[in-house]
């Protein structure tokens, strides 16, 4: 997060898990999207374009292993983001 000038750990040191919910929704780009309580396709297609601007700046920044090990993170939190999404349509077609 750009707003914090200090470091803070991506891990709950007692629980382990990632902290990512606590950072997306402290983020401004999620709490003006969220704001109206819809996600519109316009907003997706502008947070993908932030990511990618993001993605270009830190690319030249890192060595070939570090950029390997990013990309590999990337994909799996790619994985993970499809798996919770499918899990919450598969639980939203129950019960319906």
């Amino acid at each position: 997060m750009a707003e914090e000038s200090s470091r803070i750990s991506w891990f709950d040191q007692e629980k382990g898990p990632l902290h990512l919910s606590e950072y997306f929704q402290r983020m401004d780009s999620w709490q003006q999207a969220i704001a109206d309580g819809k996600i519109t396709p316009e907003e997706i297609r502008d947070q993908a374009s932030k990511v990618i601007a993001l993605l270009k700046v830190v690319e030249p920044l890192v060595n070939e292993t570090e950029r390997q090990m990013i990309t590999e993170t990337l994909y799996e939190m790619a994985v993970l983001q499809a798996m919770q999404a499918s899990a919450v349509t598969s639980s939203l077609q129950k019960s319906q």
